[in-house]
């Protein structure tokens, strides 16, 4: 057989091939296509995802709730303020967040709740929004990636990353200085709010300062 005959066969079979492989192709995506439109529709659609809008997260932290100064007045400092909460609010992960005074009545919080009642505390101990802000971000935990949420604080001219929950073990006040917490147990950092703003934490608005969003 000569050159010219075997590129010919070649070719012959290698069409014959494309062509059955194209009309499985077409007979499969057809079924496919009718199976599927025979079938029932999920229960969830996209419209059923939960968003938390920034404005009802920022209403999360009300440090002039009345019950939250009474707290104050009795707690005084930082330390005790994060004492309390780490110690005296149960973690309840099942729990959605609630504002600042509700935490207090119901004695337990999801680690967005706990953030937040924390951030109020020193809010209404006079810390400025500047100085303070929840975060939320991807943790590391054993069995996959979990939404957390934990606090920034820059006190006394350090800047402090506080968990009061015990997903991961239970802390001190000045347990993470700078940004080991976030270097040591999260994955990628979300967004951060107080009762004054809402921002998204980006690579770029990190460069800006200490890996640390503005938050007014």
């Amino acid at each position: 057989m000569s050159i010219r005959d075997r590129i010919q066969t070649t070719t012959e079979r290698l069409s014959a091939g494309t062509i059955a492989a194209a009309l499985a192709l077409i007979l499969a995506f057809g079924l496919g296509f009718l199976t599927g439109s025979l079938r029932e529709p999920p229960d969830g659609t996209f419209h059923d995802i939960i968003v938390n809008d920034p404005d009802d997260l920022l209403t999360l932290i009300t440090p002039n709730d009345k019950r939250v100064r009474a707290l104050v007045n009795i707690l005084q400092t930082p330390e005790n303020a994060y004492a309390y909460v780490r110690d005296h609010v149960s973690f309840d992960p099942s729990l959605p967040a609630l504002p600042a005074g509700d935490i207090i009545d119901e004695g337990r919080a999801s680690c967005l709740g706990k953030a937040a009642l924390l951030c109020a505390l020193y809010r209404s101990m006079g810390i400025p929004a500047s100085d303070v802000r929840v975060v939320t971000g991807e943790l590391a935990y054993p069995g996959g990636i979990i939404d957390h949420a934990w606090v920034d604080l820059e006190y006394e001219s350090v800047c402090l990353q506080q968990d009061t929950t015990d997903l991961i073990g239970s802390f001190r006040f000045d347990e993470f200085t700078g940004t080991l917490y976030t270097r040591s147990f999260i994955r990628k950092e979300g967004y951060a709010f107080n009762d004054r703003d809402f921002v998204i934490i980006s690579q770029l608005n990190q460069l800006k300062g200490m890996g640390h969003p503005p938050v007014q």
